[in-house]
């Protein structure tokens, strides 16, 4: 039985690394200019690795989605004591983008090695080279630039446990030396030819995968990146305690939404969230950061439900040019989902509400035209009784819901059209948008910004969005019809929040005016929100003027947008305790 082709080559990189004293308690990348610093630190020492990399079945490492080979060599100890063993080593060609701290990430080439010192102590190097997305004028940088860590113990980067890192650095391969490296290949081949072919089938996947990364979007979207997920598709994995339970219901008017239920303990303290248009609850309980619903848990609120209204990314509902509104959501969706909350809960349960975007907007309209009853408190982020735009986004939404469904035929728009296959359905959007758009390489980032408000981007921060969110935007946010669109149109031009319905017209914003209580609210808000820019303090000031005043609070958070108020990865640090501390004085 003929043996399986192996493949080996040697790699010498060298550079410099500086001590640190830190500890990283999760697979969150640090931030790049902490690599920057200790590059630049006058106090760094060299630092330099000899490894050669050995594949010892090729086609079994070709079909490998990781392409995972083995490492030995030496290594610079990282306290001047000589060189340190490679026990264990691993390096993955390309692999999913997990350290890089760059939101324009492609993929990476990773270097695992578990160390040991001639006196017995265990070390790992992590190191990783990055690959961000059509900067193929980098390439040569990029793919000769290694960034590292070094800590003590044995433990994989994506290991929840705390790591100490003793040092960090970045090495480089030398021109030299890359010629150097490109005479170390050899093979078990019997012949020339077979060495030749054997090399050539490595070099030659190393190149597809470069090019797949570097080359315009346009030219290498294909199914096999639609079907790429970093987490599988509405997973609950990101709720750490408690059971999780999904609860269909229907609502008056026809459809079936779902009440999702994060249950740590029984309480009669409910906290109920309502996502905005096109996300789901997914924005909630993303896994790959401290999310909302674990805080709320960790807080002593240990019942929380989501509600998916029928905006929600997870149904279909808007994949077709339908004539839902927001009358609709505050009519039939929100109340029904309270319903059935007491009717699982009791009566006697305390329901606290957090609402996003045009979910909380509904919400208001809800509470204002009372179908929404006995709500203990609200946290309304972004937008609730008085929308308000910046005048390109008044231009978009003014032109844009007509043009795309009555003169393009569209029913939806999505951010998921950029990936698809071949020229693809309203392809063409997302290249007219990349031509004014430079701030990132993410597709689903741009088809974001062009769907709501104005900003590059338009939604967030890219500061507050941790890169693995901004490599999942595809899967977080789905698609719409336009008629939402239309009615918030008629809210701007009303300059308040009015129902759709011309003939039965109703005023939201003076509705809950005239209403005889309320629960106290917290409005909140971006301090560059660009989606609606102003409207909660709008809706603040003018309630200042009114009986209720007292029952309205205002916050704002420097440095942040739209979404990213409730999906950023530092918002259970610099938002979420403002939250917690209203729901703490109100929420029963």
């Amino acid at each position: 039985m003929k043996s399986p082709r192996s493949l080996e080559f040697t790699e010498r990189m060298a550079g410099h690394y500086s001590l640190r004293n830190l500890t990283l308690n999760s697979e969150a990348p640090l931030p790049r200019q902490d690599f920057k610093s200790a590059e630049a630190d006058v106090s760094r020492k060299p630092f330099e690795f000899t490894l050669t990399i050995s594949i010892k079945d090729l086609d079994q490492f070709l079909g490998d989605p990781q392409l995972n080979a083995s490492a030995f060599g030496t290594i610079t100890h990282p306290l001047g004591k000589g060189s340190l063993t490679v026990e264990k080593g691993s390096f993955n060609l390309f692999k999913r983008p997990q350290a890089s701290p760059d939101l324009n990430a492609a993929k990476e080439m990773q270097y695992l090695l578990f160390l040991r010192d001639d006196a017995g102590e265990v070390w790992t190097f992590f190191g990783f080279k990055e690959v961000l997305k059509e900067d193929g004028f980098a390439a040569w940088e990029q793919t000769t630039t290694l960034y590292f860590y070094l800590w003590k113990g044995h433990s994989t980067f994506s290991e929840a446990s705390p790591k100490q890192i003793i040092g960090l650095g970045v090495l480089y391969i030398s021109v030299s030396d890359f010629i150097k490296q490109l005479g170390t290949f050899k093979t078990n081949a019997d012949d020339l030819f077979e060495e030749k072919k054997t090399v050539t089938q490595f070099l030659s996947v190393f190149a597809s995968h470069l090019w797949e990364a570097y080359a315009p979007f346009v030219f290498t979207t294909t199914a096999s990146r639609w079907n790429e997920h970093h987490f599988p598709v509405n997973t609950t994995q990101g709720v750490a305690l408690g059971e999780k339970t999904l609860h269909p219901f229907d609502t008056d008017d026809g459809l079936t939404l779902s009440l999702q239920r994060f249950k740590v303990a029984d309480s009669k303290k409910i906290v109920l969230l309502l996502h905005g248009l096109t996300t789901s609850t997914d924005m909630y309980i993303m896994p790959e950061q401290n999310n909302l619903v674990n805080y709320l848990h960790a807080n002593g609120f240990t019942d929380v439900w989501s509600l998916d209204w029928r905006g929600s990314g997870r149904f279909t509902y808007n994949l077709s040019p339908h004539r839902y509104t927001i009358d609709d959501v505050a009519k039939y969706d929100i109340p029904k989902a309270l319903e059935f909350i007491r009717e699982v809960c009791g009566e006697d349960v305390k329901i606290n509400i957090i609402a996003h975007c045009v979910g909380s907007l509904s919400l208001m309209c809800s509470i204002a035209a009372g179908y929404a009853k006995d709500i203990q408190c609200v946290v309304s982020n972004s937008v609730s009784l008085t929308p308000m735009v910046h005048w390109q986004g008044l231009i978009k939404i003014f032109f844009g819901p007509e043009l795309l469904e009555y003169v393009f035929r569209y029913a939806y728009i999505s951010p998921k059209l950029p990936y698809l296959p071949g020229l693809g359905f309203g392809k063409w959007l997302y290249w007219m948008e990349r031509l004014i758009r430079r701030e990132c390489t993410e597709p689903a980032c741009h088809l974001v910004s062009f769907m709501w408000g104005w900003g590059f981007p338009a939604a967030y921060k890219h500061r507050n969005l941790h890169p693995i969110t901004h490599r999942r935007l595809v899967d977080l946010f789905g698609g719409t019809s336009f008629h939402y669109h239309r009615h918030i149109r008629k809210m701007l031009f009303k300059k308040a929040a009015v129902s759709y319905d011309s003939k039965k017209p109703l005023n939201y914003l003076e509705e809950i005016r005239n209403r005889e209580t309320l629960p106290p609210i917290l409005l909140m808000s971006g301090g560059e929100n660009n989606i609606f820019p102003g409207s909660n303090k709008r809706t603040y000031e003018l309630m200042q003027a009114t009986p209720h005043a007292k029952k309205f609070n205002y916050v704002e958070f420097p440095e942040y947008g739209h979404q990213d108020v409730l999906m950023g990865q530092y918002c259970h640090i610099e938002v979420f305790p403002k939250i917690l501390s209203f729901l703490q004085e109100h929420g029963g």
